[in-house]
């Protein structure tokens, strides 16, 4: 027989909660890059090598993303990758106005998380 511990219930904490959004939205993502392919077909004159091997590694980057979000450095992997995207405007303008809406989104969400994680601190303790 064991005794049973009272064990306090764990406060509510911002940053283990932005983990289930930031995955979301890497999901999207991983969703949306692929389908930036067709435009560069039609609209940028064809698909080098080059755009299809950042398409490939950025949507790949963005599937493993999801599950490193879980680790310290996941939310620093998820901002590198959307300098990553942002920076595809060297080689695709589709691709990187694709990275330009979804760093919007991402700034959004840091934002909102930094709020939480501020007025959270004031919360009186119990």
């Amino acid at each position: 027989m064991s005794e049973q511990q009272d064990v306090a219930p764990r406060p509510p904490d911002a940053r283990r909660a932005f983990r289930g959004p930031a995955s979301a939205c890497l999901v999207l993502e991983a969703i949306a890059v692929p389908l930036v392919l067709p435009v560069m077909a039609r609209v940028e004159g064809g698909i080098t090598p080059l755009k299809l091997a950042l398409v490939l590694v950025l949507t790949v980057g963005m599937i493993v993303g999801c599950v490193v979000i879980l680790r310290p450095w996941g939310l620093a992997f998820a901002v590198g990758l959307q300098v990553l995207m942002l920076l595809g405007f060297v080689l695709s303008a589709s691709l990187g106005l694709m990275g330009l809406i979804f760093c919007l989104v991402w700034g959004l969400m840091l934002w909102m998380r930094r709020e939480v994680i501020r007025r959270q601190a004031t919360w009186p303790t119990a």
